[in-house]
């Protein structure tokens, strides 16, 4: 091909082409985005506009070398007319060439500028649309981060079309690069099949979210901005390493931006021309010319579909164990009855989804602070490790202590026990309507004038509670289980909705038993019972609400008065105790001394004292 200034002209306006669909492309996707309320169209729009600074530097660039050649053509011409006579100026000074002169400068500090201006562009955009999310997460809570129009079908088509105009425009563009003087269009070329694979990602996301599967799309938000921190990274990269690449007499710079992934998927054909150089390479021949080889590639389709094949018929057939139950979901829906054992057959992924659950496995909640055990204890000593009142413990949260009742219990601290009950168990319209005050009733009855009085009929302790659940193996157990509530987990949390829901029902539970039991009940022989009494109660709750648990059993690890004061006291009754015992053994001690100094023996001077009685 001849280098001339048609041939940059070209350059220019295939550039100008680029920078003209890549602002169609942003400007439709932002406007959509907004007009739609449609959170994935603005993230794509964002990385769209960023592709702007390529096509307008590299249409400056090209618009340069075509003054450029214009300039030479000049002194080319200007020289042959003097060719006849001989002047000064035979050679033209370098200061002649002023378009020449822009042009290195362009290479030297435009392009570089350009490619760490679009790098910190983007790593900046990655980092705030990250946060954005993170905070529309939390904020959503166990709703939806990512907000998502009600028109699918227009935001599906507006992404499958501008994908495949991206990838078309793409793959020209890569294909006037593999000529010399259009190999900075390899930049072009790469950004652009950047937004066909950006585009591509987030219409299978909407496709998912056809069928209400919101995570795909989500996951897609969440890669956009580690997409474009790594493309930064990339950017700085090659900026890095020309420095150190050696530079060729002749040859023209390669920007920065340039992006060597990218432009494998613009150019897949290298790709595999690639792997078949390497193929041959390991093996030491061109093992790509053989027929065996050959007919691998010639049959690579139809291998390709037979698996595809196979895996649907695969993922169509769910073998359900005889200790497992299972059901069927499409789109997040219940679909038929639940399986107890045999063979579920179920439309393909991502039609239907099949929830597999082993109903006889024993699960645990924590429904308190969980204990953290020093570094220095093995975990084979813990069953025989006693534990003190006075020990200080370490719990991955905070604990909060139960309300118990004392043993100076009267009539009050029962009325005010049942008031505290109606008032946690009605509902705000209920306790206006039945209560005028409830705050009122409760401080009549706690006297807030005697603060002691508080403590005189309640007592704090510290608990750690543990419960051992699995699900019923009844008819219809796993489906009051799945109904009951989500299994969604948000962002940074330990427990998902469901677990979370069962953890506040047994919590209630406990708090409306223990002002019913007394201190002394509770941390003495009294607890035995405390655990069958609290594991009914809790059973009762979870039937009431259909949960479809069988609660196992409940460990109280940890029972103990939460004041220091109240623990000396325990520890002060103990220590009585035994002093007492001294105390009559000493003085039973004295007794049998003296009737043997006075009479010889105990024998006789029991007889003696009975005589004398």
């Amino acid at each position: 091909m001849r280098i001339d200034h048609f041939a940059y002209q070209r350059a220019t306006r295939v550039a100008l082409s680029g920078l003209v669909l890549q602002f169609v492309i942003a400007l439709t996707l932002l406007l959509f985005g907004y007009v739609g309320q449609d959170t994935p169209l603005k993230l794509i729009s964002l990385y769209a506009f960023q592709g702007l600074w390529v096509w307008i530097s590299l249409a400056v660039v090209f618009h340069q070398h075509r003054l450029e050649r214009l300039e030479v053509l000049e002194q080319d011409e200007l020289a042959q007319s003097r060719a006849a006579g001989g002047t000064v100026f035979d050679e033209a000074p370098d200061e002649v060439f002023v378009q020449a002169r822009r042009l290195r400068l362009m290479h030297r500090w435009l392009m570089p500028g350009v490619s760490i201006l679009l790098a910190l562009v983007l790593a900046g955009s990655s980092w705030v649309v990250w946060q954005q999310l993170s905070v529309a997460q939390v904020a959503a809570g166990a709703g939806r981060a990512v907000e998502v129009t009600d028109y699918l079908g227009w935001a599906l088509a507006i992404c499958l079309s501008f994908s495949l105009v991206s990838f078309v425009f793409s793959r020209f563009v890569s294909g006037m690069a593999k000529q010399p003087a259009w190999q900075n269009l390899r930049g072009g070329s790469g950004y652009m099949v950047g937004n066909a694979l950006v585009l591509f990602a987030f219409a299978i996301g909407y496709v998912f979210r056809f069928v209400d599967n919101e995570r795909v799309l989500e996951v897609m938000a969440y890669a956009l901005p580690v997409f474009m921190a790594l493309q930064a990274g990339e950017i700085l990269l090659n900026l890095l390493l020309n420095f150190y690449r050696p530079r060729i007499p002749g040859e023209t710079p390669r920007p920065a931006f340039d992006s060597k992934i990218l432009s494998l998927f613009a150019a897949p054909d290298s790709l595999v021309r690639s792997l078949n150089e390497a193929v041959n390479y390991q093996f030491g021949f061109d093992i790509t010319s053989s027929w065996g080889y050959q007919l691998l590639i010639r049959s690579f389709a139809w291998l390709v579909g037979l698996g595809v094949l196979v895996a649907l018929v695969l993922n169509s057939v769910v073998v359900v164990e005889p200790h497992q139950q299972a059901v069927r979901l499409r789109g997040g829906d219940i679909v038929g009855s639940q399986l107890q054992g045999g063979v579920m057959f179920k439309w393909p992924w991502p039609i239907e989804t099949a929830e597999v659950y082993a109903v006889s496995r024993t699960r645990e909640l924590h429904l308190t602070p969980r204990r953290i055990e020093p570094a220095h204890v093995r975990r084979t000593d813990l069953a025989s490790r006693v534990y003190l009142w006075t020990d200080e413990i370490d719990t991955d949260g905070e604990l909060h202590p139960f309300i118990v009742g004392s043993t100076e219990r009267d009539v009050r601290t029962d009325e005010l026990i049942e008031l505290m009950q109606e008032i946690g168990e009605a509902e705000a319209e209920e306790m206006a309507e039945e209560l005028a005050d409830p705050q009122e009733e409760v401080d009549g009855l706690l006297d807030v004038d005697d603060p002691a009085g508080i403590t005189r009929r309640f007592s704090l302790v510290d608990a750690e509670i543990v419960l051992r659940y699995r699900l019923k193996d009844e008819e219809d157990s796993l489906l009051n289980f799945l109904t009951f509530a989500s299994e969604y987990l948000p962002r940074r949390a330990q427990m998902n909705t469901r677990e979370k829901a069962l953890q506040q029902l047994a919590l209630r539970e406990v708090t409306r038993y223990l002002p019913n039991r007394e201190l002394a009940d509770i941390v003495g022989p009294g607890r035995s019972s405390l655990a069958s009494e609290l594991r009914d109660r809790i059973q009762d709750a979870f039937d009431q609400y259909e949960t479809g648990v069988e609660v196992i059993a409940v460990r109280m690890p940890l029972l103990r008065p939460s004041s220091e004061d109240v623990v000396n006291e325990f520890l002060e009754v103990a220590v009585s105790r035994q002093a007492r015992q001294q105390t009559v053994m000493e003085q039973e001690q004295g007794y049998t001394s003296s009737l043997v100094m006075q009479a010889g023996s105990v024998e006789l001077a029991e007889r003696i004292i009975d005589e004398l009685a």
